[in-house]
């Protein structure tokens, strides 16, 4: 915990907190936070052991009521008998470490402190603070931030904030633009309908699209539910982002980014106004090279400079991704969530920057926290739909509570044949859902 570390943590929970005020933080030799100039709260200053059990999953607790009184948030390291905030001699002091673990969360440091990965290299949620204590569910840096507010705001009356407006941000990551990419492979997928999943109507449905799509490209299944995603963003004016691979060759390599069919399907999301992104090849996460390479050639194809990303399979080494992205030119990234559970990956749901744990300093980088992930949902946690469905309505809501943003990715290719209900009964549900203030939500028939 170097001062510049300290500083920096500071600031997040300051950003949440104190909207729109000034700000100054100081890191030694109490860490502090000054609010207009004169409100002043200071912090614990970090211990490394205090730290280090931490990260093994081994420090006490104590459980707190949020600021709304809707769910509880652990705290660490309170003192014994203590509020959580006192004021003393005209200053809030705080009276527990609130910035060991929202460092270890916002910076990923606690993904350098284990060299365990899964078979893709991504750092694995069971060795995450988030599962060891059970708070993935809770955005708890946000969470300190607004208790912090609460306390300031009622013990200074003259306070005045502008909270943050939430927003609810989709983004879709094509994987796969097109179904059927050429001859060859549009017959393994008729077959594979017939053979491999044993659907009859399943096969006829492909065979008559593949058909259709010789002469409109929007017949493919693949490219009809990109254009679908992109109808529902433009009815409900969301600030949707598309992120598309752009590599020159390769085993990852599944559409040409150079093809007349992509530039097309391109054209018509840009048109509308929405967010074109690089989806980053699975080697891109840790070589610049690569990443840059890519860049160039979607930037080629837009016409302009391709400032945001999200690394496929959510691949992401805190030791190079960040410099690999800085290095880059991108400005805006939404990787960091994880793949086997919906939640609160780095404790926030609010845009931040990163820090670099190599060089000790903070990025231009702006991560924008992916929340929750189709496939999350119906592949790695198995959930039935209305479990789904109820699992990111509660997410929603906590982003809300903390003013945050809920991001949410759902693929084009999960709302063709036995995922179509899926995308009926979450997404489509979720969107009417939020519609209406959350407050239906019915079952749409397939």
């Amino acid at each position: 915990m170097t001062p510049e570390a300290i500083r920096y943590t500071l600031v997040c929970i300051a950003d949440v907190a104190f909207p729109q005020k000034t700000i100054s933080v100081s890191a030694t030799p109490v860490p502090a936070i000054v609010v207009d100039g004169c409100i002043v709260i200071k912090f614990q200053v970090p211990d490394k052991k205090d730290m280090a059990s931490l990260l093994e999953g081994n420090t006490c607790y104590t459980e707190l009521k949020s600021y709304d009184n809707k769910v509880t948030v652990k705290v660490f390291n309170l003192a014994s008998g203590r509020d959580l905030f006192s004021l003393v001699d005209g200053e809030v002091v705080v009276n527990a470490d609130l910035i060991s673990i929202s460092f270890a969360l916002l910076s990923r440091y606690e993904e350098s402190c284990t060299s365990e990965r899964d078979k893709f290299g991504r750092f694995r949620y069971c060795d995450s603070l988030c599962c060891k204590y059970d708070f993935v569910d809770i955005p708890l840096v946000d969470e300190y931030a607004m208790l912090l507010r609460k306390f300031v705001c009622d013990n200074f009356p003259t306070v005045s904030l502008s909270p943050r407006k939430p927003n609810f941000i989709p983004t879709h990551d094509i994987d796969f633009l097109f179904r059927f990419q050429n001859f060859g492979k549009a017959v393994k997928t008729i077959a594979g309908d017939l053979f491999k999943r044993k659907s009859l109507r399943l096969s006829l449905k492909s065979l008559s699209a593949y058909i259709k799509s010789w002469s409109n490209v929007e017949c493919d299944p693949y490219v009809h539910g990109m254009l679908d995603l992109l109808k529902v963003s433009i009815e409900n004016n969301y600030d949707s982002k598309f992120y598309f691979k752009a590599l020159s060759g390769g085993d990852d390599c599944s559409y040409n980014i150079f093809s007349n069919r992509t530039k097309m399907c391109i054209e018509r999301i840009s048109s509308a106004g929405k967010t074109i992104g690089l989806h980053g090849g699975l080697e891109s996460y840790s070589m610049q090279n690569v990443f840059a390479k890519e860049k160039k050639n979607l930037e080629e194809v837009i016409g302009k400079e391709a400032n945001s990303s999200r690394q496929h399979f959510l691949r992401f080494d805190v030791h190079s991704t960040p410099q690999v992205w800085q290095q880059s030119g991108i400005e805006y990234d939404s990787t960091l969530g994880f793949p086997e559970h919906d939640g609160f990956r780095c404790g926030t749901c609010h845009p931040y920057h990163l820090f670099d744990i190599e060089n000790n300093c903070v990025l231009e980088v702006l991560e924008h926290p992916l929340i929750a992930m189709d496939t999350t949902l119906f592949q790695y946690r198995n959930l039935a739909e209305e479990e789904a469905f109820a699992n990111i309505c509660r997410l929603h809501e906590r982003c809300v509570a903390v003013e945050g943003d809920f991001v949410l990715l759902w693929h084009n290719t999960s709302m063709f044949g036995e995922l179509e209900s899926w995308y009926k009964n979450v997404y489509l549900r979720f969107v009417e859902w939020i519609n209406n203030d959350g407050k239906t939500g019915r079952i749409l028939k397939s």
